[in-house]
This record gives structure tokens, C-alpha cells and sequence, in this order.
């Protein structure tokens, strides 16, 4: 099989993302708690735990079924010290906080029997202190045979300051992995190999791409589909991402320039339509055709304060954010409670539990979301068009999604006053949500959005 030849996965278009943050989405087996877990409702700081887990992502499938999720992506599961898990020490075992393997295969099990998927997160640039191997390092120095697996100076590893071993942004408990060493790959790349072939998952995140060496990134990449043709291998890319695909090292990447623009159009209000508009412009340019149609495009992670949060607690602009990216190419995602109103600024901040007590959602935003998912999967246009610019004038902006016998115009209005919108000439269009048909201008509501549909001839 000739790796490199593949397109990204064909399912990835059809995808609705949902990010978890395992430990604060909902705690379904009180009796894995980890020692000193806070109540649920307490605001969390960076080592808190609050006791959720794979039980409770199981328990809610119902609700995201409902919302119009197909995809999960968890972050970090497997064994560590920390609520974030970034710190491995075991890649081959589930924390026992969350479940442990056996939960994780029920949810695997559930997941595709409702024709859903799931992503992994994959840690694979450093691991955890707590891991075996450096700690065998740490007992016995040069004469362990793990040494070389990382990058030491002097006889044994210390955390300093500074620590004297190489570490992701200098932290000390997160020490690098020696990627020049071929043991090194082939432990982690059997990582990726098992989890997708023995443990059925559908792809991978992989986490702080951009500190990782580009042939480990391919060799990654190959390894996945090895495994499986149509795994998914999405990288965590804050910048431009043009070498990676050049290199044919990732699938997607997770759009964070991409939610740069809307910041700073939608949230801030810092740029009008066509500023956005050329910006658009250049990130479609930057990308092969393939690839901005297999992006992970997103308004929140548990890495940047919270969409609402940057809108001034305006839950109209997160709609209007929403909206956009269940239009725009790519795979849209959901972070865990944005859908509800759920604030939270920088971290640990925008990682809160979800309340679960929905007297205190945004229904209308729920709905909305709910109501964008929906039409996304009827529409096939959203999913798989080409798009074309139609429109940018002051805080309104307006594009069409094609296929040969359908169009889709998807338009909103950024601004506190009313904008029309000239439609594209011929046959009139219809609201696939009301019926209604328009033609000549489209009117929209400040802070409004509406879509558009007509067949062509």
C-alpha cells in the first residue's frame, strides 16, 4: 500500500467533533475517584481532580447523539499524575480514574454501534517523570538502559532549576523523549499502532506537533495507515501548518489560525468583513484542497479562555461563531459545555466541569447548535461543496458552498444594525430551515446569520 497516496479519510468531512476534557465532563462511577477529588461544582484549579471519566461519557451519549455529535475526541487517558494527563506514564494502560481499559472499550464498542467515532489523544513528544523508563534512569544513571531514550546531561537526571534534561517547554515533569533513537520511535510508534488496531480507535491527535521531528511525524502518519486506511491523524498545529502537508505527515491539523480570525472578527470585533475576508483568503491559499476539508476548525479548546468568555458573556457572537464553522470546509467542533453557555478564561479556568443542572444552560444556543448539526447532515453541500466568496462589506459577509446540482449560501451580519445581503442572480432561494423564498437581497438581524438553498439546473 502506497501510504503517502491517500487521501485524508472520506468520514472526516462528515464529521461533528466533540472535545471532552475526560475529568470534567460527568462522573458516572463515584467509586474510581481519585483521593482529595473536589466537589463538582468548585471552580478547578491546575491539580485538582473532579471525578470524571469514561463511565460518564458513556452515560451521556444519549445527549450527544441528540446534540448531533459523530466524533469524540478525548484528551489525554492513559495512566499519569496530573487531571490533564499530558504526563504519561503508561501508554498502553487507562488511567484507573477514568475506567481503565475495559471502560474504554465499551465506549469504543458504543461509540461505533451508533455509526460514531473516536479520536485519542496522542502524547508522544514527552512523557511523565512517573513513567517506568525514566525513572529506571533516575535509580541507576548512565547503567540504565533507558539512558539514551532521552536527552541528559551529566550522570542522572535533575529537575534543577534549570532541570539538566531536555523537557517540553522547560517543565520539568514533562521529560522529552530521544527521537533520534530507534527503540524510542518503534515503542511509540507500537503506541499508535496498537491503540488503533487492538483497541479500535479511529484516530489520533497528536499533541505539540510542532516540537516533534517532521519524520517522526510521517513515520506516525504511516504507522496509522498501516493500521488502518482510515484512521485520522490530526496534528496540534497553533501556526501555519503548510510544511506538515507538504510533507504528508498529518491529515488536518486543529484550525487554531483559522479561529485566530474569528476572534478577532466575531469576539473582538477588532476587524470588519473584509479584513476576515482576505485573512480567509490567505489560510485557503496556504492549504492543499484535501486538507482544509480534513481540518479539526474550532472556537474553543481546553488550551484558550472559552468563545463565550470573549464575547462579553454575548451568547448571539458564539452562535454566529458556530454557524460559520458548521459552513466553512472542515470538520466543525464543539468543546465540552460550549454548547450550554458554559464560561471560563485562561487555564485551568476554561477547563470547568460541565453543569449538568440545566436550569443554568442557554437553551437557545444549545438549539441552535443542535439545530446547525442537523442541517450540516442533510445538507451534503455543507459537507462536501467547493466554496466560493460572494460577499464582504462592512461587518457582513456572505459564501457559497457547491456541488454540481445544489448551492448553499451561508450569510451573517457582525454589526448591531440591520445588513442586506445582494443574493446571487437566477432562480430564487429558499431557508431550508422555514421554507421562506428570497430573492434580490437577503435582510439579516444584527448579530444574525441565515443559510440559503437552491438547485441548480
Amino acid at each position: 500500500m502506497e501510504v503517502t497516496a491517500l487521501p485524508p479519510p472520506a468520514w472526516v468531512r462528515d464529521a461533528v467533533f466533540y472535545q471532552i476534557f475526560p475529568d470534567r465532563f460527568h462522573n458516572g462511577d463515584l467509586g474510581n475517584d481519585p483521593p482529595g477529588t473536589r466537589p463538582w461544582e468548585e471552580r478547578p484549579t491546575h491539580r485538582s481532580f473532579s471525578g470524571g471519566d469514561l463511565a460518564g461519557v458513556l452515560e451521556k451519549l444519549p445527549y450527544l447523539v441528540d446534540l448531533g455529535v459523530t466524533t469524540l475526541y478525548l484528551t489525554p487517558i492513559f495512566a499519569a499524575s496530573t487531571n490533564h494527563r499530558y504526563d504519561t506514564e503508561n501508554y498502553f494502560r487507562v488511567d484507573p480514574a477514568l475506567g481503565g481499559n475495559q471502560v474504554l472499550q465499551e465506549l469504543v464498542s458504543a461509540l461505533h454501534e451508533r455509526g460514531m467515532r473516536i479520536v485519542l489523544d496522542g502524547v508522544l513528544n514527552h512523557c511523565g517523570t512517573g513513567h517506568p523508563f525514566f525513572q529506571d534512569v533516575a535509580q541507576r544513571g548512565r547503567s540504565s538502559p533507558y539512558w539514551d531514550w532521552f536527552q541528559i546531561h551529566g550522570d542522572r537526571p535533575r529537575a534543577g532549576p534549570p532541570p539538566n534534561y531536555a523537557c517540553w517547554a522547560g517543565h520539568p515533569q514533562l521529560p522529552e523523549w530521544n527521537h533520534a533513537h530507534p527503540l524510542v520511535r518503534e515503542y511509540l510508534l507500537s503506541v499508535v499502532r496498537h491503540w488503533i488496531g487492538h483497541g479500535g480507535i479511529d484516530g489520533w491527535r497528536l499533541d505539540t506537533v510542532e516540537y516533534l521531528p517532521p519524520d517522526f511525524v510521517r513515520d506516525v502518519y504511516r504507522t496509522a495507515k498501516e493500521a488502518h486506511p482510515e484512521a485520522y491523524v490530526l496534528g496540534e498545529v497553533m501556526g501555519l501548518a503548510t510544511s506538515w502537508f507538504r510533507h504528508r505527515a498529518l491529515d488536518g491539523v486543529m484550525h487554531y489560525k483559522l479561529r485566530e480570525g474569528l476572534v478577532r472578527f466575531l469576539a473582538e470585533g477588532a476587524w470588519d468583513a473584509p479584513r476576515f475576508a482576505r485573512y480567509l483568503h490567505g489560510l485557503w491559499a496556504s492549504y492543499p484542497r484535501e486538507a482544509n476539508y480534513a481540518c479539526y476548525t474550532l472556537l474553543g479548546s481546553h488550551d484558550v479562555p472559552r468563545f463565550l468568555t470573549l464575547c462579553g458573556g454575548d451568547a448571539r457572537r458564539v452562535a454566529l461563531g458556530a454557524a460559520f464553522l458548521f459552513a466553512y470546509p472542515g470538520a466543525p467542533a464543539i468543546y465540552y459545555g460550549d454548547e450550554i453557555g458554559l464560561e471560563g478564561g485562561e487555564d485551568p479556568d476554561c477547563r470547568r466541569t460541565f453543569p449538568w443542572d440545566e436550569r443554568a444552560w442557554k437553551r437557545d444556543l444549545q438549539e441552535t447548535l443542535r439545530t446547525l448539526a442537523r442541517l450540516r447532515r442533510e445538507e451534503a453541500a455543507l459537507r462536501q461543496g467547493d466554496v466560493r466568496w460572494h460577499y464582504a462589506e462592512r461587518r457582513a459577509l456572505a459564501f457559497l458552498r457547491e456541488l454540481p446540482e445544489v448551492e448553499v449560501l451561508f450569510a451573517l451580519n457582525a454589526g448591531s444594525e440591520e445588513s442586506a445581503v445582494p443574493l446571487p442572480p437566477g432562480d430564487p432561494w429558499a431557508d431550508p430551515l422555514t421554507g421562506e423564498r428570497l430573492s434580490g437581497r437577503l435582510p439579516l438581524a444584527p448579530l444574525g446569520f441565515r443559510y440559503l438553498k437552491r438547485r441548480c439546473r
